[in-house]
């Protein structure tokens, strides 16, 4: 099986975990290999298209919440160039010689995921709503919850992972450590944008929660901007498959 010349080599390595929405799962070798139930090659191509058009989607949506923020930026006095300079540290972070679970960043992906417990438990309390909205969205958010619920406790370990790597690599001045680290980091980032994304098509939806709403997209978008600062080369590690054609 590893033999097919239509594999990608390590594509597995920096992906998200999702493989039910992946778009390369017909040219993945880790998920042939654990699929339960194998699928044709054709079905497989077409799952995949299906779900590279879900991504676009999602990535319009990406685009949208952006001006959304800078729009919320100015009118409290903010210029863009006040917004991209907010991040977690005011300087470059010496905080990367603490423990990769206390560093400011790890600590605010997790801050991220009790704010999402909150928001779907005060939701869920609101007087219209009559099942969970987690167990039961209505059809038309169902694709923004399955992303919200995905990326909820991903964000974390991988920015943990990343710092762990980042310092190991430095330590040990080894710059396949540093690069990995990267790539882990480009990982972490992806969630963050999708996740951002999906919280903007929530925004509109529930005013009864939208300053809640609007203070986790804030906070996504500030722990965004500073994983770029720790992290300057993650957005433009190439990542098998995903980022570059491989053909």
């Amino acid at each position: 099986m590893a033999d097919d010349p239509e594999l990608i080599p390590g594509i597995h390595i920096y992906c998200d975990r999702w493989c039910g929405r992946c778009a390369y799962t017909s040219r993945c070798l880790q998920f042939r290999l654990e699929a339960s139930e194998r699928e044709s090659s054709g079905a497989l191509q077409n799952f995949d298209a299906l779900n590279s058009q879900f991504w676009q989607e999602m990535g319009e949506a990406l685009v949208q919440v952006m001006r959304f923020i800078r729009d919320i930026a100015a009118s409290g006095g903010l210029e863009a160039g006040d917004l991209q300079r907010e991040t977690l540290f005011s300087a470059p972070p010496a905080t990367l010689q603490r423990d990769a679970r206390e560093h400011p960043c790890a600590i605010a992906a997790l801050h991220y995921a009790g704010m999402v417990n909150e928001w779907f438990a005060a939701t869920d309390k609101l007087p219209d709503a009559e099942e969970s909205l987690l167990t039961h969205p209505p059809l038309f958010l169902e694709e923004s919850i399955q992303v919200i619920r995905h990326y909820h406790y991903f964000i974390y370990p991988k920015i943990v992972r990343a710092v762990e790597g980042r310092l190991g690599g430095e330590a040990a001045s080894n710059r396949d450590l540093c690069d990995d680290a990267s790539g882990t980091a480009k990982v972490a980032l992806i969630a963050i944008d999708r996740s951002l994304a999906a919280w903007s098509l929530l925004y509109k939806e529930y005013p009864e929660q939208e300053d809640s709403t609007l203070s986790i997209l804030l906070h996504l978008d500030r722990l965004r901007r500073s994983v770029e600062v720790v992290f300057p080369d993650a957005r433009s590690f190439i990542r098998p498959g995903f980022d570059a054609p491989y053909s």
